[in-house]
């Protein structure tokens, strides 16, 4: 059969040619009829590669039409990704304005009620040592910043600045051993000097064994040593340790700031308290102690 192909292959392809305008010619004729033996002869051959061809044309529309409808599709969601990214960088941003403007209110309010004058400045550094415990703020000598000056914030003391230059300050915290802060239990006004005992509690020295002091007790700063204004939080009694012997006992604090979270503080250059200032807020402090939940009692004989 392919031989025979082959051999007359010149005379298919010609029949063929021959074929195409008949097969035209009789196709324009809109006359309604039956399809004749050769109709059907070149329907047969033909229909397959019509069926083909149209096949091929159609899967090549769809496939780019689909791929210009994927394109445009991946476009936009790319856009949206990059309009959904920066909405969330805006809300955190806006809720980070929001938390300063907070912390920020609450330092002026502070200032307030203590009648203090001050430069509000912002912790840039953190001393990594273990021995020093340290910040370092962005206000300086060129704001009227001065060695030994108190720092505290709108929750109390922070510690005091150690030394300056013009535009920094480095301030040693109250969680420095080195550290001393003259301070008195409100409750029932037993006194001592806050240091710093880890990197997140203090503890009152030279409390005597008599004196009155229980955990929950919230402990101020007495003005006596002159860095400190009067009647600022310093800490709050976690746990006390009697000895059996001996003239002092041992006294845990948990600093009232949440150093953890410092980002503002407020450097102390002048203080008018009066000393009626400070039992009006002694009282508000009362009030809100209070208010709080107790710390669990901790105290303990050895």
């Amino acid at each position: 059969m392919l031989n025979l192909i082959k051999q007359y292959r010149f005379y298919l392809v010609l029949l063929l040619f021959l074929l195409i305008p008949i097969l035209s010619i009789d196709s324009s004729n809109r006359s309604p009829r039956e399809y004749r033996s050769y109709d059907k002869a070149a329907l047969l051959i033909t229909s397959p590669f019509q069926i083909a061809i149209h096949w091929t044309l159609d899967s090549m529309v769809g496939f780019y039409e689909n791929y210009l409808a994927l394109w445009k599709t991946r476009g936009e969601n790319q856009e949206l990704i990059d309009e959904n990214r920066k909405l969330v960088n805006t809300i955190i941003n806006l809720r980070e304005l929001e938390q300063e403007n907070i912390r920020l209110r609450n330092i002026l309010q502070f200032k307030e009620n203590y009648k203090i004058e001050s430069v509000i400045a912002r912790m840039i550094a953190r001393d990594v040592s273990s021995e020093f415990r340290a910040i370092r703020i962005n206000r300086g000598k060129s704001s009227g910043i001065e060695p030994n000056m108190s720092v505290i914030n709108s929750e109390g003391v922070v510690g005091r600045v150690l030394r300056v230059t013009e535009s920094t300050a480095d301030v040693v915290t109250i969680l420095d051993p080195l550290s001393a802060v003259d301070a008195y239990i409100m409750r029932s006004r037993a006194r001592g000097i806050v240091e710093g005992l880890t990197d997140s509690l203090c503890q009152l020295k030279f409390a005597l064994r008599v004196d009155d002091i229980q955990p929950g007790d919230l402990l101020l700063s007495s003005g006596l040593n002159g860095n400190f204004p009067k009647g600022i939080p310093v800490g709050t009694v976690i746990k006390v340790t009697r000895k059996s012997f001996g003239v002092t006992q041992k006294v845990e604090v948990k600093p009232s700031v949440d150093f953890s979270k410092l980002e503002e503080v407020v450097v102390v250059t002048k203080s008018d308290a009066s000393p009626a200032h400070v039992e009006l807020i002694e009282k508000k402090l009362s009030e809100e102690s209070a208010a709080k939940p107790l710390v669990p009692a901790a105290g303990e004989k050895e």
